[in-house]
Order: structure tokens, then sequence, then C-alpha cells
């Protein structure tokens, strides 16, 4: 029996794909318009334009029971109902540990063999058996984000499976590009490219937001990165503390040294309260120094990039924000 879904999904529109990247789409339907399409994928482009969305579309496409293929997705299939749902047994997705081996918080992303193949005491449903197992539906679907995170092993012992994956399987690996990966793993993928979109001229429609004050001059508008637009907007307060905390901390790096300093504490506390959802103070003082010549600019971004480093070994964020601060009054 088909189940219909619920109209706060707004299903088909649900699974329409990612706004801006008909291009790509229409090259997965042509790839998949007979039988035997390819079963290793990369999706390949910068962040937050669509690649997630774009994989869980054809999912979606590969899955869906309706009778015509210029049907797919059609978004009121019991398929369709259970992708809207997160809830379709036939899609797993795999994203970088969070944690190390001694359950200490991750801030290098890094995807261990574990969860790809079984290992004693490894993740308890690793990612090829459970692709080796009959889907319910027509196609199982495993999608490797931040796939250009795998360490050696776990890509080495992933080959055999991207080469003969069963062939009710097909692997999407999220990746900036071929380059991002190992030679013998891009070598295995049919690689689909999305580009930068122009959030501008496709404000208010396809789910993106019309740009609000707190949106303007928001990174994610010159990046051409919808997801990321969409995500400042769903967690304004949080975007607009992070905005604030930048232009506090560039103000006080402009004042005498106890103001950078007190600027650089602000901005630490500002920073350990960043979630995924927002670009985060450091996302918007990048943007913002923008407005420096090349050379100052160049070296600015340098600065900040060596704060972020710093962060990610699991320095101290007050010190780590402290010589930021002192760098950004040495350039000027």
């Amino acid at each position: 029996m088909t189940a219909a879904p619920p109209a706060a999904l707004e299903a088909p529109a649900a699974l329409l794909g990612p706004v801006g990247q008909e291009p790509a789409l229409a090259e997965l339907r042509h790839l998949f318009s007979a039988e035997g399409g390819p079963r290793t994928l990369l999706f390949a482009g910068p962040e937050e334009v669509g690649r997630r969305l774009a994989a869980r579309w054809l999912f979606a496409l590969l899955n869906c029971l309706a009778p015509g293929p210029a049907e797919r997705p059609c978004g009121e299939c019991e398929s369709c109902h259970l992708t809207l749902l997160n809830a379709h047994p036939d899609l797993k997705v795999v994203t970088p540990a969070l944690t190390t081996d001694t359950g200490r918080a991750k801030r290098n992303l890094e995807i261990r063999i574990d969860q790809l193949v079984a290992r004693e005491r490894g993740d308890p449903e690793p990612l090829v058996p459970w692709l080796r197992t009959r889907p319910r539906y027509r196609a199982r679907v495993g999608v490797v984000d931040h796939a250009d995170t795998m360490n050696a092993p776990a890509a080495n012992s992933f080959l055999k499976a991207l080469e003969e994956p069963p062939p009710w399987a097909v692997i999407v690996l999220v990746a900036p590009g071929p380059d991002a990966l190992l030679p013998t793993v891009a070598s295995r993928c049919v690689t689909v490219r999305f580009a930068a979109v122009d959030v501008v001229a496709l404000q208010g429609s396809g789910g993106l937001p019309v740009l609000t004050p707190e949106l303007v001059g928001h990174p994610a508008i010159r990046l051409g990165q919808p997801g990321a637009l969409v995500k400042a907007f769903d967690a304004a307060d949080e975007t607009a503390t992070a905005k604030n905390a930048a232009e506090d901390f560039l103000d006080a790096v402009a004042g005498d040294l106890l103001e950078a300093l007190l600027g650089a504490e602000a901005l630490a506390k500002a920073l350990s309260v960043t979630t995924e959802a927002s670009t985060g103070p450091l996302g918007w003082l990048r943007e913002m120094l923008r407005r420096r010549d090349v050379v100052r600019y160049a070296a600015a971004l340098d600065a900040v990039d060596r704060c972020e480093r710093a962060m990610a070994a699991y320095s101290q964020v007050s010190l780590a924000c402290a010589v930021l601060a002192l760098e950004l009054r040495r350039i000027g």
C-alpha cells in the first residue's frame, strides 16, 4: 500500500533537489536513464552548494515507485515518504567520526576504517557489509560525506567495494574534487560537478530565504552557498551573534592593546558557542577582512588560518584568539 506523506513535508517539492543545480541533476537523470548506470559516483564541488541534497535526490530517484521515469522522484509513494521522513532503510550516510578512540572530541574530521569495513570492537554497522544486504525497495545507496577525510587505511580498505559494489548498490562520495581523494579512489568514480549558485538571483525560490539585514554581507552570498545561507537564516540569532562578534573583535583590535586583548577574550567566548548551524565569527571575520588591500588581506587571512589550526590542535581558544589579535594589530 502506498502511503502519502503529511502535507507539512510539501512533497514533491521537498524532493526536487538542490536549488540552482539543474545541470547536475539533469546529468544524473541521464546517467541513470537506462539500467546499469554508474555504481560509484563522486559529487564534487564547494561546500554548501547542494551536493548532499543531490545525493538524497538521487536516492529518491532510484527508489521511487512511480511508474514513469519522468515522474521520479514523485514525493508521494511509500519510498519517497520514507525518504522525506529520513527513515528509509536503504539509505546510509557515513560521516566523519566525532570522537577519538579514547572518547575525546575530535576537531579534525576523519573517517576511520571501521566505519567502512568490519573490525573487531569497531562500528557495529559499517558501510560495506550493509551494502551487501539486498534492498527493501530498488537500490541501496551509501553516501560517504567528507570523503576526502578518509584516512589511508580506510580509503584502501574501500577500494574493492568501490570497484565492484553489489549490483543493487550505489556509492556516492561527497568531496571537493578528485584531487582531494587518493588517485586509486578517484579513478573508480564517475565525477558529477556542482558549481557555486547565484543566491541573490534565486533568493525566495526553491527554499532559499529572502536576504534579511542579518544576512547582508554573509560569506555564503559571495561564495554561492545556498546551504550555508539557509542555515544562517534558520539560526538567525546565532548568525547575528557571530556577525557582531567579528565586528566587535575588529573594532577592539583597532583600539589600544588592552582593548585588543579584551576583544580576543570576547571572540573566544563567541567561538565556544558556535554550532554547525552558524558560519561562525571566523567566517564573518574572513569576509570583513576583504575590505583591506590585497597584501594586508592575504596576511590577515594567514593569521586567521593559523588561529584555526591552533584551535584544531587543542590549543586554548583564548590564547589562539589573543595571538590572532596581536598579529592583526601588527599587520594593520
